[in-house]
């Protein structure tokens, strides 16, 4: 199974990168890894096989995110995984004033012990998401601002398509403040299916970028990561919160005009995760720091 999955993959690459050579529609793909240490002593290695874009016409793209996972847990059994994604984009005209995109959106997941196969989960989720897109003016600067309109069905274990159900309605806004400030925001409306009540639960959640970049030259630039996320289910008053600040250091050269290196050194000098419910925190932490490392090629 893994075997295949992966063998699947790279064919896939391959012959992306096959007719991209010959038509030119291949907009990218890149391959690389990424090490996440904790300061708990767990990490995850996550190698992403094969993750780009591949314009099949001016109405149509297809995408692809594969990515094989592996944890390193502290106080449990270590565990692999994957963690893909496939879709296609359908560009559909313009409604009152917004670009609109319907996307198709196929996304498989597992999770084992690395020792027994059978001990872990596999999720599986079909997807359609319209997505309207416009360019709006915002402290005399132009931002991007997006309308998510999000609907799925999915099965845990290959059980019912209900398990993992739900509908989703979220707004985005992201654009440059300065030559160095950018800003990514994020609002969430969730109403996904509870199994364990039989009943749907509305959530609301919010994600958020505060990014500081400064060119040093030679391909490398530093850039300081603010960034807070955080969820709100009224149903059973639970809350959950994180955010970090993370200075990082990228690096990127060009080989030619189709390939190109890229890496990046991180580490939250703060990281914060607070989660309660029922009126009751069950952990306000502020000791658990990520460092990252990440090198990976891109050939466009």
């Amino acid at each position: 199974m893994e075997i295949k999955k992966r063998v699947i993959t790279t064919c896939i690459g391959l012959s992306l990168v096959s007719m991209g050579a010959v038509s030119g529609e291949l907009n990218s793909m890149t391959n690389e890894v990424q090490q996440r240490d904790f300061r708990d002593g767990s990490s995850h290695t996550e190698w992403t096989l094969g993750k780009g874009s591949y314009k099949l016409s001016d109405t149509y793209k297809f995408w692809f995110d594969v990515d094989r996972d592996f944890f390193d847990n502290k106080d449990s059994a270590n565990q692999v995984g994957w963690d893909t994604e496939f879709g296609v984009a359908q560009k559909a005209g313009e409604f009152a004033g917004f670009d609109v995109t319907l996307n198709y959106i196929y996304r498989y997941d597992a999770r084992w012990a690395h020792s027994n196969r059978n001990k872990g989960w596999t999720q599986n989720q079909y997807i359609f998401s319209p997505y309207l897109d416009k360019t709006v003016s915002l402290f005399g600067k132009d931002m991007d601002f997006g309308i998510e309109i999000w609907s799925q069905v999915g099965t845990k274990d290959e059980q019912s398509l209900q398990d993992i159900s739900g509908v989703e309605t979220n707004f985005y806004l992201s654009g440059d403040l300065s030559d160095s400030w950018n800003l990514s925001l994020a609002w969430y409306n969730f109403n996904y299916y509870d199994k364990a009540e039989d009943e749907y639960d509305y959530q609301v959640g919010t994600e958020d970028y505060l990014t500081y970049s400064l060119p040093l030259g030679a391909g490398f630039t530093f850039k300081i990561e603010n960034y807070i996320e955080a969820y709100y289910t009224p149903d059973s008053e639970y809350t959950w919160a994180s955010a970090h600040i993370e200075p990082a250091l990228h690096f990127k050269q060009s080989f030619n005009d189709h390939i190109s290196f890229h890496a990046k050194v991180s580490y939250e000098v703060v990281d914060w995760e607070y989660e309660r419910s029922d009126n009751v925190t069950n952990y306000n932490d502020t000791s658990n720091n990520e460092m990252q490392v990440l090198i990976g090629i891109t050939v466009k």
